[in-house]
């Protein structure tokens, strides 16, 4: 299980965001804990931006395209992360995109989430299998 919270968004219009923890290991074994926002409109496993994907050292795989939330398709640099997730380490594809860390539904799924809605709410992840 997995647990975060909900916090106000970075921006003044933002809204809020429910947030929880990630575990990643760079290819060079470098370690860390980043604060990653739950984005159920994103059908990708992560995106990161370009100063955390640098610090880790991940390995460049290519090119991917990407659709966003507006219809636009993009091709985005992605990268070979290993996350600790649920306790277990797991390979995920990490596109370069954004200011903040994002976890999506390909990540997410087959989990159940649940969140409390309002500042300081708990945000939870739990692993089921379907």
């Amino acid at each position: 299980m997995i647990r975060g919270a909900v916090a106000a968004g970075d921006d003044d219009d933002a809204g809020l965001e429910a947030r929880i923890p990630v575990d990643i290991v760079g290819s060079s074994g470098v370690f860390q804990t980043i604060e990653a926002v739950l984005d159920t409109g994103f059908t990708g496993a992560m995106s990161l931006p370009e100063p955390i994907i640098f610090e880790l050292n991940l390995d460049y795989v290519g090119d991917r395209s990407v659709t966003l939330a507006d219809g636009q398709t993009q091709l985005k640099r992605t990268y070979l992360a290993e996350l600790l997730w649920h306790g277990q380490p797991i390979d995920v594809r990490v596109h370069m995109m954004g200011d903040k860390p994002m976890v999506g539904t390909g990540l997410l799924s087959p989990c159940h989430l649940s969140i409390d809605l309002w500042d300081g709410g708990a945000v939870v992840v739990e692993e089921r299998m379907p």
